[in-house]
């Protein structure tokens, strides 16, 4: 069985970077996004790590992430733009088609809404021949874009074709974001949903948030908030949103297993979403098929 629009991330799982695009690939997932340090961080080089990814068969939703960028100014500006320059080097490197920037949370960064604009835009310029999108994300405890609403005014004043957003479910359900708010979202703004939960029941500051965010999250299904997290989801489809599914887990437990078990979970989680949540929000061939017992 295929997950053809639901991918999982390298940084959710131990191992080298080999081992995880196997037991990726082994519990039927097509796609993979790829955490720029398992590549440039590959004990025999970023030449090897792009090999590793290029031979797993495994399709590349995108790199991660690109921190900190905009709002800066004179030399660490000029640093950061380097810096995205050697990352979307390393996305088409892969074949990927999609950078995932986070909002920055540098208290160097200026919330200057013009500055912002003129930085994302220029990201976009520098992605353009390379054919990849920049995908914007929101971050809650960020002095630039707190949620995905503020970061889709960057992007819609930005307004260039290849410039979108990420939509985080771990950021939507840990600020309780109304919902609504997904309405006010053209979905063809939107290049990828990123899929977690959380175990925590209610998460009460900006420093419960952050150590949630980084290292606590769990698959959907797992958590304390499957309902909250299904109606996201429904949510996006509602509107017509068409892109694919990443699950964005973060979770020191998960370093201290075999991959193959952190897989597992991630294709139970699979089942999960299909079952419990529209169907069609997500198309996993025969879904009989998932069942136990039913099929070959």
């Amino acid at each position: 069985m295929i997950y053809s629009d639901i991918g999982m991330d390298t940084a959710s799982l131990a191992g080298t970077l080999e081992c995880k695009l196997g037991a990726i690939r082994d519990a039927g997932f097509a796609q993979v996004m790829i955490s720029a340090s398992d590549v440039v961080g590959h004990p025999r080089g970023t030449a090897a790590g792009v090999q590793a990814v290029r031979e797993s068969g495994l399709r590349v939703t995108g790199l991660e992430a690109l921190r900190d960028f905009e709002g800066l100014s004179g030399n660490f500006h000029a640093y950061k733009v380097d810096v995205a320059k050697s990352m979307l080097d390393v996305c088409f490197s892969l074949g990927g088609e999609m950078l995932i920037v986070e909002a920055s949370t540098s208290r160097h960064a200026e919330p200057d809404g013009d500055a912002v604009v003129r930085d994302l835009r220029m990201l976009a310029m520098l992605a353009v021949p390379l054919g990849i999108r920049i995908a914007y994300k929101g971050v809650s405890r960020s002095r630039i874009a707190r949620d995905f609403c503020a970061a889709g005014e960057f992007v819609f004043r930005a307004n260039c074709h290849n410039l979108g957003l990420a939509i985080d479910a771990f950021d939507v359900l840990a600020a309780r974001t109304p919902l609504a708010e997904i309405e006010a979202l053209d979905p063809e703004q939107i290049f990828l949903a990123q899929l977690s939960d959380f175990v925590w029941q209610e998460i009460d500051s900006v420093e419960e948030q952050a150590a949630a965010a980084t290292h606590f999250r769990v698959f959907p299904g797992d958590g304390a908030h499957s309902d909250d997290l299904a109606a996201v989801v429904r949510k996006l489809d509602e509107i017509d949103y068409r892109g694919g599914y990443s699950f964005d887990v973060y979770n020191d437990d998960y370093q201290q297993m075999p991959p193959e078990q952190v897989t597992s979970r991630a294709r139970r989680a699979a089942e999960w979403l299909a079952e419990a949540v529209l169907r069609r929000a997500l198309p996993v061939p025969d879904i009989e098929r998932l069942r136990p017992g039913v099929g070959a």
